[in-house]
């Protein structure tokens, strides 16, 4: 059994839509800059990956915005948009109609700023428990659009967005539905949560005055990675049947794998990375040799970046410097839980367009890092298969591939 995606959606610090996400991509275009959204002049890291002009007033009533948290927002829009782009999805019974999407902080925006309140002796907004809890942006998209199906949210941190578009997958080849809306959300640049990751020294702090520069993937001299927010949605169905309603196309989602390092919380593991690797190429029923190209998880922290290539090389061997790798991560920030999500609509826009976006900010590459990064210019090249990373603390690590329709 064949799935294919027929639907894609985004929310980005470079673009609100995919061709604006695609065209800012391609060109290298910088989402980073000075945080804008609170006063953050007493952090360490003073730089995110901020959405400009996002508008919920677009899209949702009054009444929806005071019941939402941004993050549901977010993925609301991009859902919007990629149920759109699949066409009615009337030819499904509702409850076959599913979605499974990933976020690893929820509402956070909305605890943060009711738990302020209520330290201040303040009322706190009747609908603070359905805005904070991580299944709300799930539970919108079911009750907007209609799918009564199945619907999960996954949490588990950085994968987050990857373990849900593989539950999609696994809920389609498992016939518990037909048709499955999946995806990543996040919206977590906080105060709180800034200095959550400044005290584990996880992020950037010194490009503060030079934001453009501070994710720099694979370089020499990273000093960790830069927060950013977003949602990608991804509309899954079963070949057959998207061909029998005239769906449009865009990619086979071939396979999916996962695997726990169980051996530390926060640092990253070369064996449980290697495994999830391999669990998805088995899994797709290839070869490692198939892979074209990767859509890094590279964060750029100093040990993270590598450790991904060291894994890379392991499975690979000498195929691994045939392998066009890029890094989205150089553009945006990292999105923590739509990551996988916003790299997965990356890596299928690579196969039909037959390019790779570039790793930017790579002048220089970290003599560790030694493979091929399509560094600061995108890249032409011939793709059949796309892999897409998404390493999470917890150990928590996902491998998706995608393939064009026809291998």
């Amino acid at each position: 059994m064949r799935i294919v995606v027929t639907g894609m959606g985004i929310v980005s610090p470079i673009g609100s839509s995919v061709d604006q996400f695609w065209n800012a991509a391609i060109n290298g275009f910088n989402g980073i800059g000075p945080i804008k959204c609170f006063d953050a002049s007493n952090n360490r890291s003073r730089i995110a990956g901020e959405i400009k002009d996002f508008d919920p007033k677009s899209f949702l009533s009054n009444k929806q915005i005071e019941q939402t948290d941004r993050f549901t927002q977010l993925a609301v829009n991009a859902a919007n948009q990629a149920i759109h782009d699949a066409g009615s999805l009337d030819h499904y019974e509702p409850r076959r109609r599913a979605v499974s999407l990933g976020s690893g902080m929820g509402g956070f925006a909305t605890f943060e700023s009711s738990a302020e309140r209520k330290l201040k002796n303040r009322s706190i907004p009747p609908f603070t428990v359905p805005r904070t809890m991580a299944n709300s942006a799930a539970a919108w998209i079911a009750t907007i659009h209609g799918l009564k199906g199945a619907n999960l949210t996954c949490s588990t941190a950085c994968s987050s967005g990857g373990n849900a578009i593989g539950m999609g997958l696994d809920l389609l080849r498992a016939g518990k539905a037909d048709a499955v809306v999946t995806g990543g959300a996040e919206a977590c640049v906080l105060p709180l949560t800034i200095a959550g990751f400044e005290a584990l020294y996880a992020l950037s702090t010194g490009f503060n005055d030079n934001a453009q520069y501070a994710s720099r993937p694979f370089a020499k001299g990273r000093d960790g990675f830069v927060m950013g927010e977003g949602a990608a949605i991804l509309v899954l169905e079963k070949e057959d049947t998207a061909i029998r309603r005239g769906a449009n196309i865009y990619a086979q989602l071939a396979g999916y794998g996962c695997a726990c390092d169980a051996t530390h919380l926060v640092a990253p593991d070369i064996d449980g990375q290697v495994a999830a690797m391999s669990a998805v190429i088995q899994d797709a029923g290839i070869t490692p040799d198939s892979i074209d190209y990767i859509n890094a998880h590279a964060t750029s922290t100093p040990l993270g970046d590598v450790i991904e290539t060291k894994a890379i090389r392991q499975l690979f061997g000498k195929h691994a410097e045939k392998i066009v790798i890029s890094a989205t991560k150089s553009m945006i920030g990292h999105t923590i839980g739509a990551s996988a999500a916003i790299g997965s609509i990356a890596a299928i826009q690579s196969l039909r367009t037959g390019m790779v976006h570039p790793t930017i900010n790579l002048e220089e590459a970290d003599p560790e890092c030694d493979l091929n990064y399509a560094p600061n210019t995108a890249l032409a090249t011939t793709l059949s298969t796309a892999l897409c990373n998404a390493f999470g603390f917890g150990g928590n690590n996902v491998s998706l591939v995608f393939s064009k329709p026809n291998v």
